[in-house]
């Protein structure tokens, strides 16, 4: 008889906590989207389920090849071509723990140097006689993101992802901010190339 006065108050709690925590969770977007492109850092989300191992590594394309400009020399195709082969084999990049027998099933490369080409040279050709923007062209942001999809025999066994060899790839660089879930937890980390390893 007394429940609805009980729970009057009760969800007017819970939808100004809901509010706030949309208000929080906006804000915390807000950043994360001003803080995605920086060079000298990437992130890499790993999640860890059943026999499934995910990671999604993204990636400014000034990390990875030096530029973000659409290339147009032969050398700056060579260097996108030859990053991602090195990003397309995931055995010169990091190394798992061995005992947990995983076994790449698929690799899906997001590589906007080369997929906006394209789109962007449309865009030039319906404005061929305005100026071109030289400084634009050199400060725009490009990313590079790569998701590899593998799976594990003894998934328990799987406790440790070094990433020396990415380091050593790909120079420029600084740091890594790693994010792992797995059914029992999830766990930060910061990976530079003075610290390559990550152990849960």
């Amino acid at each position: 008889m007394h429940l609805p006065f009980l729970l009057a108050p009760l969800l007017l709690a819970l939808s100004t906590m809901s509010s706030a925590a949309h208000e929080h969770e906006h804000e915390h977007e807000h950043e994360n989207s001003l803080g995605a492109h920086v060079h000298g850092i990437a992130t890499l989300d790993i999640a860890l389920e059943d026999q499934v191992l995910e990671l999604q590594l993204h990636s400014p394309a000034m990390n990875i090849v030096g530029f973000e400009y659409q290339p147009r020399t032969a050398a700056d195709k060579k260097k996108v071509r030859a990053a991602e082969r090195l990003l397309t084999n995931q055995h010169t990049l990091f190394s798992l723990t061995p005992a947990a027998g995983c076994s790449l099933t698929s690799i899906t490369l997001d590589n906007d140097l080369t997929e906006q080409h394209e789109h962007e040279h449309e865009h030039e050709h319906e404005h061929e006689h305005e100026p071109k923007d030289t400084a634009k062209d050199q400060h725009v942001h490009n990313d590079i993101t790569v998701q590899y999809v593998l799976k594990c025999a003894t998934p328990h066994q799987l406790n440790t992802i070094d990433l020396a060899q990415f380091f050593s790839a790909f120079t420029a660089t600084e740091k890594i901010n790693v994010q792992l879930i797995t059914e029992q937890a999830q766990h930060g980390f910061v990976l530079t190339p003075s610290s390559t390893t990550l152990s849960w």
